[in-house]
C-alpha cells in the first residue's frame, strides 16, 4: 500500500531529491514543498510556497494560513520538515489535526550563535514557540548531540520523542571522480553561504596572511552573499579581490571541488556540514574548525586539521602546513574518503524510513 509523505523545507529543499528516490523505492508517494527554483524529477510532486527566512511575524502568519489550506485539501500519511522555520510553522498550522509530524533540526541558526539583544529576544520567542508545539511533533531528529542537548535543556523535547541521525546523507554512487590535487598553485576552496558565522572574514584574513608570508596559493570562495552588515558585505569582499576569487553561486560545485587541492570551512557552528562530506568524498584534505556540526564527521589529524573558530592566524598556519606537507594531505584525503562511507544516503535513508513507518503505524 502506497504511503503519502510530504517533505517541507526552504530554498535548498531540492537537496531532498536523492532521499525521495529511496522513499519511493520503499513505497512512499513523495510531495516536496519548498522555495527552491531547481528542477524536480517527474517522480516527485513539487509545490512552491512563500517562506521568509528572516524573522517576520506577518509573513510567517501568512505562511501558516497557506499551510492550513494546503493540508486541508491534501491528505498525507506523514509530514516531515527540514530547515529552521518549517520545524515550527508546520506544527503550528496543524495543531488541530492528527497527521503525524516529524522534523529534522538541521541547525539552530544565528540566534543561538549571537549574544546581541535582538538574538536574545528571538531565542526566547523560539523557545516559547517550540514549547507550544512539542506535543504535536511525533519525533524530532537531530544531526548532532549539542542541538539535541539544547532542546532537552529547555524541555522542547522528551527523551522518547527524539532521535539522532548524523547528516542528511550523501549519494556516493554519483561521485566517481576524485580530485587529482596536482595544481601548480595549491588551490583552497570554500563552499558556503557567505554569512559572517561561516567564518568568511577569517578565511579572507587567513588568505591575506598567507600571501604576506610569500605563499602564492589560490583561493576559491563559492556561494551566495546572504549578508549586508558591518561585519560582512560586498565592499568587504571586494577588498580581497586581489587574492581571493569570489565566484558567487555556482551549479558546478562538484567540478570545482575536483579541480581543487584542499577544502576550507572556518565556520562557527553547523547543524551537520554536508559540504564536508562532499569534499571528503572527492578526496580533498579538509581544514575546518573544532565546532558542533564539524567534529561529528571530521576528527582532528584524521580527516581534517581542526583549528579554533574566529582565529585567522591559526587558520593561516593550518593552510600553510597542509599545502607544504604532501604526506599529511594524502593521509587526510585517504581517511576522509573511507570515513565518508558511514554517512552514505543509503544508510541515512534506512534510518529515516524506519522512523516514518513507526510514526504512521503509531498514528
Amino acid at each position: 500500500m502506497t504511503k503519502k509523505i510530504c517533505l517541507i523545507g526552504g530554498e535548498d529543499v531540492h537537496k531532498r531529491i536523492p532521499l525521495s528516490k529511496y522513499l519511493i523505492e520503499a513505497g512512499f508517494q513523495v510531495t516536496i514543498v519548498g522555495t527552491s527554483i531547481k528542477e524536480f524529477p517527474d517522480s516527485v510532486t513539487y509545490i512552491s510556497y512563500n517562506l521568509n527566512r528572516s524573522f517576520s511575524p506577518i509573513s510567517d502568519y501568512k505562511t501558516i494560513l497557506w499551510l492550513k489550506r494546503f493540508f486541508n485539501k491534501n491528505h498525507f500519511d506523514i509530514i516531515h520538515t527540514f530547515d529552521t522555520k518549517p520545524a515550527f510553522l508546520v506544527p503550528l498550522s496543524q495543531l488541530k489535526t492528527k497527521t503525524p509530524i516529524t522534523r529534522t533540526v538541521t541547525g539552530l541558526g544565528t540566534i543561538f550563535m549571537s549574544n546581541s539583544i535582538s538574538s536574545k529576544i528571538l531565542r526566547k520567542v523560539y523557545i516559547l514557540i517550540h514549547t507550544s508545539i512539542k506535543n504535536r511533533v511525533y519525533k524530532t531528529i537531530f544531526q548532532n548531540e549539542d542541538d539535541k542537548n539544547l532542546y532537552l535543556k529547555y524541555h522542547l523535547i522528551t527523551n522518547s520523542n527524539q532521535d539522532l541521525i548524523l547528516s542528511s546523507g550523501i549519494e556516493l554512487n554519483t561521485i566517481s571522480q576524485k580530485a587529482e590535487r596536482n595544481n601548480l598553485n595549491f588551490t583552497f576552496i570554500c563552499v558556503a553561504r557567505l554569512v559572517f558565522e561561516k567564518g568568511i572574514i577569517n578565511l579572507l584574513e587567513a588568505a591575506r596572511i598567507c600571501h604576506n608570508k610569500g605563499f602564492k596559493f589560490r583561493y576559491l570562495l563559492v556561494g551566495p552573499l546572504e549578508e549586508n552588515s558591518k561585519k560582512l558585505n560586498r565592499d568587504i569582499l571586494n577588498q580581497y579581490n586581489d587574492i581571493v576569487e569570489i565566484l558567487g553561486s555556482r551549479n558546478d560545485i562538484l567540478d570545482l571541488l575536483i579541480a581543487s587541492d584542499a577544502f576550507v570551512l572556518p565556520t562557527f557552528r553547523e547543524g551537520f556540514s554536508r559540504v564536508l562530506l562532499e569534499a571528503g568524498a572527492v578526496g580533498l584534505p579538509i581544514i575546518s574548525t573544532n565546532v558542533t556540526g564539524v567534529r561529528e564527521f571530521a576528527r582532528h589529524d584524521k580527516e581534517a586539521l581542526l583549528v579554533e573558530p574566529k582565529n585567522s592566524e591559526a587558520l593561516a598556519n593550518a593552510m600553510i602546513k597542509l599545502a607544504t606537507n604532501k604526506e599529511l594531505a594524502n593521509k587526510l584525503a585517504e581517511n576522509a574518503i573511507n570515513h565518508v562511507k558511514l554517512f552514505s544516503l543509503e544508510n541515512v535513508s534506512k534510518q529515516y524510513i524506519t522512523i516514518f513507518n513507526a510514526a504512521i503505524n503509531h498514528n
